[in-house]
């Protein structure tokens, strides 16, 4: 009996032991728990409480030509930030003297200072004068810091502008090639982690780690320099001459379905892309697709070579016009072109053979030609915002809306698309996937990708590609395109004058002109299409975009030093022949090209550079008949800032030349005689090409 109470507090205490051991297991598997499984997930929650993060942006990949010249670089600049809670119990003062320091409103900086976080902005981007005054009242601002951000800038300004696009405030990809290729270019943020105690003050002697940042990777663009400063002077030369609401230079080598140069005017510089409208961030040879007009033509006769409905050795016949489903077609010259060769039509223009080579194709096979170049779909290229065409849909095309096609209205199609398709004709038969970046490369240099020619399908044979581009040499030396031409070349081309279509309807008067090409004959290694959209004045193809095309090419032939084709004959004394163009030549070159092409050149003033002539390029003469030309110390056209001279008082015709000759666009509005006022006021200094708009009265 006494040994019964002594077994009960034994198992009592063998309970407790028991309860103490379950709960001593349970501390220390949750122990374990804490510091073996959840080690990492609770030191990242502590962390994020004592330390805070900094944000250190990496320097976004260059962008470069196909030489290695840069194009779109990056550099540092400091931005504001501050941390509320260091600002407690002065934010009002700390406000009223950032504000005045950064030029900001003091209101939106106290907003700023009263948020409950741990980091903001308060201004990014700082200037130099704000910078420095910043730094010489630091130790009057608790809790406001300078940091160092990485900054997008443009070296070459206007140079290629709406290609490269442009970056936002968080150095994030908005347009062009930066938007394309924003994934690469963006590289991967670092950081900064500072510890801070319970009220959010910075330990002086915490710790501090930095997360380096890895900068993008950098393009290198199929895109050459120099070729791309030669066409950004010729759509400057054609705005100022022409008048034109637009221009478009592209430049593609055939072979390899590379983009050599892309300009255009209206342009923008990238480093300043908020001072432009959205319409002007636009590729035009990409964004907008435009009827062809004549340069489609190579396509339909490349078709029907293919297709085996017309030879070489066909016959055509041109009144002037065409019936087709009881309606009248009429060619571009009204009395006709009479008896034809194929050659002919070609090197004529002339609608009504074109109309006969659209209709003996058949509806079903022009569609098909036009899905083979690629006519109505997208070329792919790696630019954003690309357009597609629009022609009707075949189910319910009629064989009047074919034969327009033929010739090419009642269709449009990018520049781009366009381009690629003659490019097709030039390089044996293979349509290629255009592209604008050649390479990426890693930060250390090395090749991550490589855009080599990529084939999309073959659409004519070798045999029908050599005797398109020998009837296209055709339009240059005796056709509608000879401005085009290059001494010592053979070049091949096409020239078109399209009307324009507004809200669906064609409005009269109103032209696109254009020429498409490409040199030299045999073996081509340059394509060029030019656009001039709504010119003032003279309008047609051969009189406005010919003469850019020649222009472009000749540069372009010479800088890649490849070797003349066929040897120039010199005119004889009294014989007509075409002034060429020398302007922006040295003296030594442009009086050897004027001598080639039977001209005795004087020269007036002093420079380096050709800055006008006596009879203009295009001009007929006598062979021997001397033309002056004027030097000066600079092109006559030339990508820089120019000012802005008094046009009050001058005709019209007057104020186009003056403005001309000094690189800037003139838009006259209102009737009259002479100019009474002027947008811009004179001496101003403004961007080349910039357009004046003149009233008179």
């Amino acid at each position: 009996m006494q040994d019964r109470p002594r077994l009960v507090t034994k198992r009592r205490n063998f309970l407790i032991l028991i309860g103490v051991g379950v709960f001593d297991m349970t501390i220390i598997g949750r122990l374990f728990t804490i510091q073996g499984f959840n080690a990492a997930h609770l030191k990242t929650l502590a962390d994020d409480i004592h330390f805070r993060d900094l944000p250190l942006a990496p320097f976004r990949g260059n962008i470069t030509d196909r030489e290695g010249r840069l194009l779109a670089g990056s550099h540092h600049v400091y931005s504001l930030y501050a941390v509320p809670l260091e600002t407690r119990g002065r934010r009002s003062q700390e406000a009223i003297l950032v504000a005045s320091l950064v030029n900001v409103p003091p209101d939106r900086v106290l907003r700023r200072l009263r948020r409950n976080q741990g980091f903001v902005w308060l201004k990014r981007h700082l200037t130099r004068p704000e910078m420095q005054a910043v730094k010489t009242q630091l130790s009057a601002l608790p809790g406001v810091h300078l940091i160092t951000e990485a900054v997008r800038y443009y070296p070459e300004g206007f140079l290629l502008g709406p290609v490269l696009g442009f970056t936002g405030i968080d150095n994030q990809g908005l347009a062009g090639v930066e938007l394309e290729y924003n994934r690469d270019l963006t590289g991967t943020p670092g950081k900064i982690e500072e510890e801070y105690d319970v009220v959010g003050h910075r330990l002086e002697y915490g710790d501090q780690r930095v997360v380096p940042s890895r900068p993008g990777d950098s393009l290198r663009l199929s895109v050459d320099l120099n070729m791309q400063w030669m066409a950004e002077r010729a759509c400057e030369r054609a705005m100022a001459s022409t008048g034109a609401k637009s221009v478009s230079v592209l430049v593609m080598h055939p072979r390899t379905g590379g983009i050599l140069a892309m300009a255009q005017r209206p342009s923008i510089d990238p480093n300043y892309f908020r001072e432009y409208g959205m319409k002007d961030n636009r590729v035009l040879a990409v964004s907008d697709a435009i009827p062809p007009g004549s340069i489609f033509k190579p396509v339909t006769l490349a078709s029907a070579l293919e297709a085996g409905t017309t030879r070489p050795s066909s016959g055509f016949f041109c009144p002037g016009f065409k019936i087709v489903l009881g309606r009248r077609i009429n060619c571009w010259r009204p009395e006709g072109h009479g008896a034809e060769s194929l050659a002919q039509v070609v090197m004529n223009s002339c609608n009504v053979g074109f109309m006969e080579l659209g209709l003996g194709l058949g509806m079903e096979r022009f569609y098909q030609a036009l899905d083979r170049f690629q006519i109505n779909g997208l070329s792919h290229i790696d630019l954003p915002g690309e357009a597609k065409g629009i022609l009707p849909r075949q189910a319910r095309a009629t064989l009047l809306d074919l034969a327009v096609m033929a010739f090419g209205q009642t269709l449009t199609v990018t520049p781009i698309n366009l381009l690629n398709a003659i490019a097709a004709i030039a390089n044996g038969g293979e349509l290629l996937k255009p592209h604008v970046v050649e390479k990426i490369l890693s930060a250390e240099g090395r090749v991550m990708e490589f855009r080599d020619r990529e084939v999309v399908r073959r659409v004519i044979s070798p045999e029908v590609s050599r005797m398109v581009q020998e009837m296209m040499t055709g339009v240059v030396s005796r056709g509608t395109g000879k401005q085009a031409q290059v001494p010592g070349y053979r070049v091949a081309g096409k020239t078109g004058t399209a009307q324009k279509v507004v809200a669906g309807r064609v409005v009269k008067g109103v032209y696109i002109a254009s020429f498409v090409g490409f040199a030299p004959v045999p073996n081509p290694e340059v394509a060029i299409m030019v656009n001039v959209d709504e010119p003032v004045g003279a309008f047609y193809g051969g009189q406005v975009a010919a003469p850019i095309f020649g222009r472009v090419m000749r540069d372009i032939l010479r800088y890649w030093k490849i070797a003349p084709t066929q040897s120039v004959r010199r005119p004889q004394f009294g014989e007509l022949a075409m002034v060429p163009d020398l302007v922006d030549l040295d003296p030594a070159t442009a009086e050897n090209d004027a001598e080639v092409s039977g001209f005795p050149v004087q020269f007036t003033g002093s420079g380096d550079f050709v800055v006008a002539q006596s009879v203009e390029y295009g001009g007929w003469q006598m062979a021997g008949s001397l033309l002056t030309l004027t030097l000066g110390t600079h092109s006559r056209i030339y990508l820089e800032w120019v000012t802005v001279p008094n046009f009050r008082g001058l005709t019209s015709a007057r104020s186009r030349n003056l403005a001309f000759d000094v690189g800037l666009n003139v838009q006259v509005r209102g009737q009259g005689d002479r100019v009474q006022m002027q947008s811009i006021g004179p001496g101003t200094q403004v961007k080349s090409g910039t357009s004046v708009w003149l009233d008179m009265a």
